[in-house]
């Protein structure tokens, strides 16, 4: 009975809409099936499985649909681009191997093998531990491999070579560059300029990808020689100069100049960009010369535990004891954006255990440090400035460290530094403001508005604030009635 009202009821239930959808589900499609519908290489089988032959993960198989919508998401996308970027490469490295009289296999493999590293960042001489020679030797069924100075002179070439040349063809076929220049020293003491190039985002959903195109060793740093350097970078790349978008630097002097005198009449499709989050740690340091107690403090603990593992351990057991998380104090370094900050944090959070600390302390150091950390901890002035902190230093590190990361949209720097300076001036207003933070405040907002104003005459300003308050059309919150086509086409066609 119960079985022919089952038999009876799946003959209701298949009616033919219901077996249309259920005929949708491709259930006795095989994976061999599903793969010879699309090219060649796009997927693979492997025990019954789909597999994507370029991110190597299992798809769904029942459904096309799946398949396409795996091939067209974002990740895909950057997988397969890294993966043409190093075909070429290696086709690099192939066709410069024929070119150079080396055929054998032993050739492309130790100049794939001095690029790996390379790119690894791991120094050749690595090369030279018996160890890995002999593993290398075993597992890749290679002969002897040769020394570090070997591979270093006939090999790296080589490599570089290959590189360039696949750097090459990577931003030929891009559209519209950004070059991004940054001066430094190395080791030595020598100036470096380093010349990077972002290519834009084509698609939604894309990352800007920076390259580092060479690092120039210069012998002086002027406008002059960095305009020679950069123009000499564009020439060996073959870079048209109309496709440069914009030209990234700091707020250094010699920039302001290199892109007025020598730059702006070459690169005509450009717009001089200068960092804003540089100029935003440049207002942080106006809290740190208007905060003098603070700061005294601030340098009185980095010197207290600056080369004292000892005092450093007495210090965590000391945390320990009093059942706190054990953590040194932060040593601010001024190259390091936003860290004079969190050391203020800390050490506001942590004054009481300061006093009691160094306390201890200065019966087996009677070191005038020791002594002066004691006073400032018990100092009214210090207490104040440190509660005054607690209030303004988390937007202002919040605002910094999101301009310091990649995913800035130029059509929000405005209006964030806009809100940046009346969140300044309405701050300012406070009657409970101490007089280093009023005049914080004050200078703050002065060098943010200076800053972003077109027509500034100062050192540090935007020379892209036209552009940058132009990119605001692209806002979709300005944009909250949009007209429909119909009124575009009458305002459009309407006489003047």
């Amino acid at each position: 009975m119960s079985l022919e009202v089952t038999k009876s009821s799946l003959q209701s239930w298949r009616t033919p809409r219901n077996q249309e959808k259920f005929q949708k589900l491709a259930t006795r499609i095989r994976p061999e099936d599903r793969s010879k519908q699309f090219e060649d290489g796009t997927f693979r089988v492997d025990t019954g499985r789909l597999l994507c032959s370029v991110c190597n993960v299992t798809v769904d198989f029942t459904r096309k649909h799946t398949c396409l919508k795996h091939l067209n998401s974002n990740t895909h996308k950057r997988r397969k681009e890294q993966q043409v970027f190093a075909s070429a490469k290696r086709a690099s490295l192939e066709n410069l191997d024929v070119s150079t009289g080396g055929t054998s296999e032993r050739q492309v493999f130790l100049t794939g093998l001095v690029d790996a590293f390379a790119g690894a960042n791991i120094p050749l001489h690595a090369l030279d531990n018996r160890n890995l020679r002999s593993f290398l030797q075993a597992n890749f069924n290679s002969e002897t491999i040769p020394t570090a100075s070997h591979l270093r002179r006939f090999f790296l070439p080589k490599a570089f070579e290959a590189h360039f040349i696949a750097l090459k063809r990577c931003l030929a076929n891009r559209g519209a560059l950004a070059i991004v220049c940054d001066e430094t020293t190395d080791a030595e003491d020598r100036y470096i300029l380093n010349v990077l190039a972002v290519p834009s985002c084509e698609k939604q959903g894309d990352k800007l990808d920076a390259l580092l195109l060479e690092c120039v060793v210069l012998e002086k740093t002027n406008y002059k020689t960095v305009s020679e350097a950069i123009l000499r970078v564009l020439f060996k790349y073959e870079i048209p100069t109309l496709k440069i978008s914009a030209f990234v630097t700091d707020n250094a002097a010699y920039m302001h100049k290199a892109w007025n005198c020598s730059l702006r009449p070459v690169l005509l499709n450009g717009v001089h960009v200068t960092c804003t989050a540089h100029i935003l740690n440049l207002i942080c340091e106006v809290w740190v010369s208007s905060f003098q107690e603070t700061n005294r403090l601030v340098s009185a603990i980095k010197k207290a535990f600056t080369a004292s593992p000892a005092r450093k351990a007495r210090f965590k057991q000391f945390l320990r004891e009093k059942g706190a998380p054990q953590k040194l104090p932060p040593a601010p370094v001024l190259t390091r954006w936003n860290t004079w900050f969190g050391a203020v944090l800390y050490h506001a959070d942590h004054l009481e255990d300061y006093s009691e600390f160094f306390s201890r302390e200065l019966g087996s150091s009677a070191s005038s440090n020791t002594s002066e950390i004691i006073i400032l901890c018990g100092s009214v002035d210090v207490r104040q400035q440190l509660d005054q902190l607690r209030i303004y230093a988390p937007h202002l590190m919040a605002i910094l460290k999101k301009y310091e990361g990649t995913d800035i949209k130029a059509h929000l720097v405005i209006d964030d530094l806009t809100q940046l300076i009346e969140w300044f001036d309405a701050s300012y207003t406070d009657t409970e403001n101490l007089a280093c933070t009023a005049t914080a405040l004050r200078k703050s907002s002065r060098k943010l508005q200076s800053y972003i104003c077109a027509d500034s005459a100062e050192r540090f300003c935007q020379p892209a604030a036209f552009f940058f308050r132009a990119c605001r059309v692209f806002d979709p919150s300005r944009a909250k009635n949009p007209p429909n086509a119909g009124q575009l086409c009458i305002r459009k066609c309407a006489p003047v």
